[in-house]
């Protein structure tokens, strides 16, 4: 995809930024490494609704990304609400993305279960 200043700081018109591409690698990561984490607990989950969104600051001398908030909403049998916040603070310590992101972007997450 196309990529420009316009659609970093004002609309995005069909471009995407360096963010967006970041955010869309940190929320794939983190889905198939809870994925797969949940699958080898035998629970294995009918679904996983991820997002994540990149924040981009204005600092001394130019800009840097400053967070990364992951938001999941899953549905998974035979998983209280405990267990499943458990397993995807896991998977965001464990995520190659979030690795690669830790101690220059705070990483934040939002966690919700359907209990079925």
């Amino acid at each position: 995809m196309p990529v420009s200043w316009v659609s970093r700081t004002q609309r995005s018109d069909g471009q995407t930024s360096p963010e967006e591409l970041i955010a869309a690698a940190h929320a794939s990561c983190f889905a198939m490494t809870l994925s797969s984490s949940l699958t080898q607990a035998g629970t294995p989950p009918e679904s996983l609704d991820v997002r994540a969104t990149c924040i981009l600051e204005e600092a001394e001398g130019g800009f840097r990304i400053a967070s990364s908030k992951l938001e999941v909403t899953a549905i998974v049998a035979g998983l209280d609400e405990e267990e499943f916040e458990r397993a995807a603070e896991a998977a965001k310590e464990d995520c190659p993305v979030s690795g690669a992101l830790k101690g220059n972007v705070e990483i934040t997450l939002d966690a919700r279960v359907v209990l079925i």
